[in-house]
């Protein structure tokens, strides 16, 4: 409660009351005016309203895990943080353990997660440990709207019984010629798909990055995308290639995304790519290639064309040193030997940490 004088005879009047069923308090602000004891009185009376209407709410029941995915999700709404992907593997939790009892989720989860670790990826290789890791992140954030809610004491998907599992650095990387071949045979199958894999095989981005970017992130003075929401929670300047500049500055006017195709004569984001990736894969004879391994492979190059770590890590958006999982050592040759246009890769890297330092100095 809060009561603030903001002139003669006037008072601003704030009260708030802790809802459980929401896990965050309802507040109300008044301005009254008279004595202090009027606005004293007014408080009283606005906090006598709001316990009321807390206690005539109806008590939430969580009888099964999607019981409570229920409110974790409305959670994330009521905070704007439904991200794509985390939405997916929401979704996959939904499917897979909704209609387990609560009480019974953390045995199953675990033997679920034993079975899983111990069978083989759809491409008849070993999980690395990143579907894991992505479930326990899940089930662990829907524990603890549970216990925000008090609706549990604690957390039963602890660190003890539930380790986060090491991963180990994706081996995939692209000679010149696979390179050459993935760009011709994006040009014949997907045309309007090629300057977002063009942009993410030469600077370290997320996909979601920029297939949800807008036309207005890009400026062309400083030729950088400017990314507000990052996964680090930070927003960041991405640098654009300077032989990239004239496909930014060529998106029609009517478009509002970067990166976009065209669908029934109307511009769409590339929120669905993975048919289109999958046809492109197929096309150029390259296997088992995720649209996330680019992101791998211009970590791997920037690093090889003799930028600082530390740019790399500022370019990418890492708030840790990640080129020991990134970082592919048997790329040296590759990644000296393509060119991009009439320059060196080399050559077109160097001037990304100038450029770099250039936007975020403004």
């Amino acid at each position: 409660m809060s009561l603030k004088k903001l002139g003669p005879a006037k008072w601003r009047v704030m009260v708030s009351v802790r809802d459980k069923n929401k896990g965050y308090p309802i507040s109300k602000q008044v301005t009254v005016v008279g004595s202090r004891s009027e606005a004293v009185l007014a408080e009283a009376d606005i906090l006598a309203k709001l316990r009321a209407q807390v206690s005539s709410l109806k008590t939430v029941s969580v009888s099964t895990f999607g019981d409570a995915i229920t409110l974790y999700r409305e959670r994330l709404h009521a905070t704007g943080k439904e991200s794509h992907s985390h939405m997916r593997s929401v979704d996959y939790i939904q499917r897979e353990f909704g209609h387990i009892p609560l009480v019974e989720l953390p045995d199953r989860f675990e033997s679920y997660l034993r079975v899983m670790m111990a069978s083989q990826t759809r491409f008849g290789k070993k999980h690395t440990g990143a579907m894991s890791n992505r479930l326990i992140v899940v089930v662990k954030a829907v524990f603890n709207r549970l216990v925000d809610l008090e609706l549990i004491d604690r957390n039963p998907i602890t660190k003890v019984r539930f380790p986060m599992l090491k991963l180990r650095a994706r081996d995939n990387y692209l000679s010149p010629e696979e390179r050459l071949r993935l760009y011709s045979a994006i040009q014949e199958t997907r045309p309007e798909f090629l300057p977002l894999v063009m942009y993410m095989m030469v600077v370290p981005c997320r996909v979601s990055e920029l297939t949800t970017a807008r036309r207005e992130q890009y400026s062309p003075i400083n030729n950088t995308i400017y990314i507000p929401d990052s996964k680090t929670g930070v927003p960041m300047y991405k640098p654009v290639p300077e032989e990239m500049r004239g496909y930014f500055i060529s998106i029609p006017d009517d478009c509002p995304w970067l990166f976009y195709k065209t669908v029934n004569g109307k511009y769409e984001p590339w929120h669905s790519y993975r048919n289109a990736w999958d046809a492109v894969l197929r096309k150029a004879g390259i296997a088992k290639l995720h649209v996330h391994d680019l992101r791998h492979i211009s970590a791997t190059d920037l690093l090889t064309a003799g930028n600082p770590e530390r740019v790399i890590m500022e370019i990418a958006g890492w708030n840790s040193p990640m080129l020991s999982t990134y970082y592919h050592k048997n790329s040296l040759v590759a990644a000296q030997t393509i060119r991009f246009g009439r320059e060196p890769l080399q050559n077109h890297y160097k001037p990304l940490q100038n450029r770099y330092k250039a936007c975020n100095s403004m």
